[in-house]
């Protein structure tokens, strides 16, 4: 098949479909409720701002009004920003990429993916001329697309909440940390999609298995020594090279990513263009063993 041929294949069929899926994943009510589930954090932001706003003061430098803690603080003389940045790092990490992200990823695969089985409507995409792979494949970005864009935009409301006591020029002083932050997003989405629509298509239970081998893989591997084995592993070394390359005090430790041999302890940090190539690769595999799953399924 030409190039041509395959670019205007994927126009004319990969389009309506992508379009559809992600109206599915809209249109669902577990998705919106994730979704409130996710501005919980942003409402605690702002009856935060609103009480610590008159508790801080402020210096202007060459045009910028930077904003400190006041005297009565533990913190006093400390820029806000260098501080609420940290709040926005714990939130994201733990709440938003390590919580409802890997849920959202389990809920959008078992929609795309296992929902087709329960309403046998694969039995019919299966007569059609459209592939085993493309079925699988405009899915996946479906998904992908769906999951990172709710995960951004969301990051970047808790950023917003949780800077906003800091000031503009915190807010853009730190945009750094946003920015790392919606990298991992895109990481984490591109992974756990592909991980997930695959224990759909072989599994008839996958939101249940999904979220077995997050607690058992991705919660318990992922702080040993053959954490490489896990999304988890490649986040946390991307998450800790960033926050290193910003100049952060971090340490290895805190992202577990160490291994144990003999008395010793080493660190076990992978490269973050590494750690993108490979998951890249997980992706490519998954997408590729979950065609090969729906064309010798037994319908």
């Amino acid at each position: 098949m030409e190039i041509k041929d395959i670019l205007d294949r994927a126009t004319n069929l990969g389009k309506p479909i992508i379009k559809d899926a992600i109206l599915r994943l809209l249109m669902n009510k577990l998705t919106w409720i994730l979704i409130l589930i996710l501005l919980l954090p942003a409402i605690l932001g702002l009856w935060a701002y609103t009480n610590e706003q008159d508790e801080r003061q402020v210096q202007e430098i060459g045009g910028d009004k930077i904003y400190y803690y006041d005297t009565e603080n533990e913190l006093a003389g400390t820029p806000i920003h260098e501080n609420v940045r940290e709040t926005f790092i714990d939130i994201s990490n733990a709440f938003l990429i390590k919580f409802i992200g890997v849920l959202m990823a389990i809920m959008f695969a078992s929609e795309l993916i296992n929902e087709e089985f329960n309403k046998k409507t694969i039995q019919i995409l299966r007569t059609t001329p459209i592939r085993p792979f493309e079925i699988i494949l405009y899915r996946y970005i479906a998904g992908v697309v769906c999951m990172f864009s709710i995960l951004a935009v969301t990051s970047l409301i808790y950023y917003i909440i949780t800077m906003m006591n800091a000031g503009l020029y915190g807010i853009k002083e730190e945009s750094d940390v946003l920015f790392l932050v919606i990298k991992l997003l895109l990481l984490e989405s591109v992974a756990y999609i592909g991980i997930f629509i695959l224990i759909s298509v072989y599994f008839d239970r996958p939101f249940f298995l999904g979220i077995i081998y997050w607690m058992l893989w991705e919660m318990i591997v992922s702080g040993g020594n053959y954490q490489q084995i896990t999304v988890s592993h490649y986040l946390n070394s991307t998450l800790f090279q960033g926050l290193k390359n910003m100049g952060w005090d971090v340490s290895t430790e805190d992202f577990g990513l160490i291994k144990s041999a003999g008395d010793e302890t080493l660190d076990l940090v992978t490269e973050p263009f590494t750690a993108a190539i490979i998951i890249a690769i997980l992706a490519l595999i998954t997408v590729g063993l979950s065609a090969r799953g729906i064309e010798r399924r037994q319908f």
